[in-house]
Parts: C-alpha cells; sequence; structure tokens
C-alpha cells in the first residue's frame, strides 16, 4: 500500500516572490535576502494574571536567538526589546504552580497583537510564538 503525505498550503509572500524573481534575474538574491534579513522589529512580550511560577522568552536575532527565564515573576510582567531576522519567531510562554491559577502570555509586534494565549489549573501551561514581519513588504 502506498501512503501519499497529505499536501500543506504554501504561503509565500509578495516580497519573496519579488526577491526571487530579482535573484533569478541578476544573481542578487543573497543581498536581498541579506537586506530583509537585516530588519529590526519591536517586539512586546507580556504575562498577566495569577499563580504563574515560570515564564520564558527568546531574544535575539540573526540566528542568535538565545532564551532567558524568570522564576516567580511579579504580575503584570512584560519585557521589550529589538529583533530582527526573517526566521527570527518572537516566543514566550508560562507554566502555573502547583496552585494553579489563570495566566495570559501576549506578543505585540511592532505594535500589534500577533499572538496570545492562556494557561489555566495546576501546572498549566500557555505558549506564544509569533511571525517575523522581517519578510512583509512595508
Amino acid at each position: 500500500m502506498r501512503r501519499t503525505m497529505p499536501k500543506t498550503p504554501l504561503t509565500i509572500t509578495a516580497t519573496a516572490l519579488m526577491v526571487l524573481a530579482a535573484g533569478c534575474a541578476d544573481g542578487t538574491v543573497k543581498s536581498e535576502f541579506e537586506k530583509l534579513d537585516a530588519k529590526e522589529f519591536e517586539v512586546v512580550y507580556e504575562v498577566t494574571g495569577s499563580g504563574v511560577k515560570t515564564v520564558m522568552y527568546e531574544e535575539g536575532g540573526d540566528g542568535a536567538i538565545t532564551s532567558e527565564s524568570v522564576d516567580d515573576p511579579k504580575l503584570p510582567w512584560k519585557k521589550k526589546l529589538t529583533m530582527n531576522g526573517i526566521a527570527t519567531a518572537p516566543t514566550v510562554s508560562l507554566i502555573l504552580g502547583e496552585k494553579g491559577g489563570r495566566a495570559q502570555c501576549v506578543i505585540t509586534v511592532n505594535g500589534k497583537e500577533a499572538k496570545r494565549a492562556t494557561a489555566k489549573g495546576e501546572f498549566g501551561t500557555a505558549s506564544c510564538v509569533a511571525v517575523s514581519p522581517a519578510g512583509k513588504a512595508d
């Protein structure tokens, strides 16, 4: 019996198509990609609610992402930073303690809410992952 993988949609931005077309015409794919990859964007991570034991988040860019954590954060918790890179995915998550609670994580990218998730109950978790806006046309 032959098995086939389900087809998944492929999303290509207009900017990505322009970069590919330009690269095919004159060999500048690398420099156009480097311009997109250098684009900076503002990220704000927020955690609100109660019962949060640990907040974990990523910062950096250009393939040099570092993971950080904060134990027993004072809520509401907020972290603002600048990231860059077309492949950078802003990420924040939370873990509730053994007594439970209810809390939310939110990621805002360039002033617009990009992702929101809620955790509840004992040892509940919530994770937010946003897409880098670096590949989008201005």
